[in-house]
């Protein structure tokens, strides 16, 4: 907490400002106001730790400007849902948008262009549920290539192990191959140029782009546009890839929008389902009894050809890939600010402050989880995805309302996919169990030093896994 003096001198210089919002909880601002509370800690545990301390709503301050923590469902419900349009996104509209382009809807303005880009995303389309089904056999044909290549190695980090993979099986759904190795190359580059200005604390006119940077964003969106192109040219008659299926349902779009919306799509999925799956891997490993549960089931989809209604009726391989997005969820921080001045939690808030959206708190709140802390996949078993649904007032990993991210339910195919298809196949020993150290990349977590090597497993048949 801030001293005597430091608390004296904000109240000198910005009492006028705190006492217009003097009706809300939060710690004592010094004369850098709670600044100091976000210094070498990740920033979702601070704002846990407020939810735990002052309840839903927490005023903090960023030097003299107010800032809200919102751990409060009904108010995060306003925000997301009821009252979106007053609510524009963080200031991460500019700070990604030099890497995912402006086509996509991910930053596009709330009261302006957002929702028409959105109705045109091809995973928000009417058919794209047919397209999404269609995935499970490329998604677990593109996974058991990767691993095996994993079972040949020795002991590794996992973050990068499972990013690749996540890559390589998102290029299958997207453009129906994997991507070269130079593709990837650019992909990283370009990540690191956006997670630089997303760090920033200089004005992002200050940042420079990493060496090479528009040379790779030339030739990482190019290559889509060339693949968009060429497939307009020779269609795959039945391609099952995003593309070929946008091009026979939506012949009108155009080129490089296509070919935008597909590189941009790596950024929405990469990171976000890789961290999830080392978060299931290192959870796993410390419930044994989970980790068999897993493997047999996984046992008895490997027998069954690949089929969305077998993915479906894994509810086991569902339950643990709902835990891990709510004990670990990848994406903990979610940002909005007022479009003009508002009312909310009682108080007029000026243009422009900014909200910090939590989910670490209410994933974890024990006044609704029995053992929040605890993995148990179980407590997703009759009815619990009913109880707490994706988007829900404490569940939402892929955020809230209509602005929840689009390829969540590609997610969540893939992370099905990927731990049946990996369970079946090997067993991911993860070297420790004590919780990881865990980092911020492209505004996910990210999680360091969790090493570990992929175990064959005996060939085990469904009927001897159960037997």
């Amino acid at each position: 907490m801030p001293n005597l003096l430091s608390r004296g001198l904000f109240n000198l210089f910005f009492g006028a400002r705190r006492k217009a919002l003097q009706g809300l909880p939060g710690p004592q601002p010094g004369v850098l106001g709670n600044v100091g509370d976000f210094l070498g800690v990740p920033p979702w545990d601070v704002c846990a730790r407020y939810g735990r301390e002052y309840g839903g709503v927490t005023l903090v301050w960023m030097g003299p400007s107010p800032a809200l923590v919102l751990n409060d469902p009904s108010v995060i419900e306003e925000v997301m849902e009821t009252r979106r349009l007053e609510f524009e996104k963080g200031n991460v509209n500019e700070q990604v948008r030099p890497t995912v382009t402006d086509d996509t809807s991910f930053i596009a303005k709330q009261g302006e262009d957002w929702a028409g880009k959105r109705r045109t995303d091809p995973m928000a389309q009417p058919w794209s549920g047919d397209w999404l089904a269609a995935q499970v056999g490329p998604l677990r044909a593109s996974i058991t290539r990767s691993l095996e290549a994993l079972l040949t190695q020795g002991p590794l980090d996992l973050t990068p192990a499972l990013r690749r993979l996540t890559f390589d099986a998102l290029a299958v759904t997207l453009v129906g191959e994997h991507l070269p190795d130079p593709a990837y190359d650019d992909f990283m580059l370009l990540a690191k140029g956006a997670d630089a200005r997303i760090k920033a604390n200089l004005p992002l006119r200050f940042v420079r782009f990493p060496k090479g940077y528009e040379a790779a964003k030339t030739r990482y969106y190019g290559q889509f546009l060339e693949r968009v192109r060429a497939a307009r040219r020779t269609p795959t008659p039945g391609g099952q890839d995003l593309l070929s299926w946008t091009l026979r349902e939506m012949p009108e779009m155009d080129d490089q929008v296509l070919a935008h919306l597909l590189g941009s799509s790596f950024y929405g999925g990469v990171f976000s389902c890789s961290t999830t799956l080392v978060g299931a891997f290192h959870q796993l490993q410390k419930s044994p009894d989970a980790e068999a549960r897993l493997a047999a089931e996984a046992a008895a989809l490997a027998e069954a050809p690949p089929s969305w209604e077998v993915l479906r009726g894994a509810r086991w391989t569902e339950a643990v890939a709902y835990e891990a997005l709510r004990i670990l969820p990848a994406v903990r921080i979610f940002t909005r600010t007022p479009s003009a001045d508002t009312k909310l939690a009682g108080v007029t808030l000026p243009a422009g402050t900014t909200l910090l959206i939590s989910n670490q708190h209410l994933h974890r709140d024990p006044a609704h989880w029995t053992a929040p802390d605890t993995f148990d996949p179980s407590r997703w078993l009759d009815g619990g995805t009913a109880r707490d649904p994706l988007g829900s007032g404490h569940f939402f990993p892929f955020g809230r309302g209509p602005r929840a991210c689009v390829a969540a339910p590609l997610a969540m195919v893939f992370l099905q996919t990927a731990l049946a298809t990996l369970a079946a196949r090997a067993r991911v020993h993860v070297d420790s169990t004590e919780p990881f150290e865990e980092d911020f990349f492209f505004g996910v977590v990210l999680p360091k030093g969790v090493t570990g090597k992929f175990v064959a497993r005996p060939v085990v048949t469904a009927r001897q896994s159960v037997g």
